[in-house]
């Protein structure tokens, strides 16, 4: 039987535990997929109170040789438990989903078991069969809504741009004021450098669109 990590307890200040954890359990999967909630919040809290410093290893390498994943992937998992909650996980353990299907069926999806059809059906695997169902019939409703009126041009898109301009400076200075505020502690930090993270690549695609 596969063991999940349990969530580690507060106050922690040695590498016992994690020991032991590392010892129950050689790897993580490998996928966020096949990962549990569970997982996802160990991952966080080793990642987040930097526990794998008592390895003497840095984090990427803490990953590789500890957990038999990549970092991309460990943050990957997090990204996905920060976002959803375990929600997600207890979904996609038994039917394969991406972040943007689940993001389609979410409302559906509350308490451990997912509404459909009038149906409240149990997030465990005996429901298998009809979670499936469920899944695929809300994900193609929501492909099937009206789509939402394109956003009009802006008349003068030289002042629209300015304006958008000015709107990301502006949140990207104040993200920057949160790192540095008394009150923002190293797990606000890191949600702040995955938003980052994250519109790091949406720019991307938008130079590449613009070139």
């Amino acid at each position: 039987m596969k063991k999940t990590l349990v969530p580690l307890p507060a106050g922690y200040t040695g590498d016992a535990e994690l020991n032991q954890l590392l010892g129950e359990r050689r790897a993580f999967s490998r996928v966020a997929d096949s990962c549990s909630a569970a997982d996802a919040q160990c991952l966080r809290r080793m990642r987040d109170e930097r526990m794998y410093k008592s390895k003497g290893v840095n984090w990427p390498q803490f990953c590789t040789q500890y957990l038999d994943i990549s970092k991309t992937e460990a943050n990957r998992i997090i990204q996905r438990f920060e976002e959803f909650g375990e929600s997600y996980f207890d979904v996609s353990r038994i039917v394969r989903i991406s972040p943007e299907g689940y993001r389609a069926i979410a409302p559906a999806v509350k308490d451990k078991a997912i509404e459909w059809n009038g149906e409240t059906i149990a997030l465990v695997p005996e429901n298998s069969h009809r979670i499936a169902a469920a899944v695929q019939a809300l994900r193609q409703a929501a492909a099937t809504k009206p789509a939402k009126p394109a956003i009009e041009a802006a008349a003068d898109p030289a002042q629209r741009i300015d304006e958008l301009q000015k709107q990301a400076n502006g949140i990207a200075a104040e993200l920057r004021q949160l790192c540095h505020s008394a009150k923002c502690d190293h797990r606000h930090r890191q949600r702040i450098r995955t938003i980052a993270h994250d519109l790091r690549g949406r720019l991307y695609d938008l130079e590449v669109a613009a070139a």
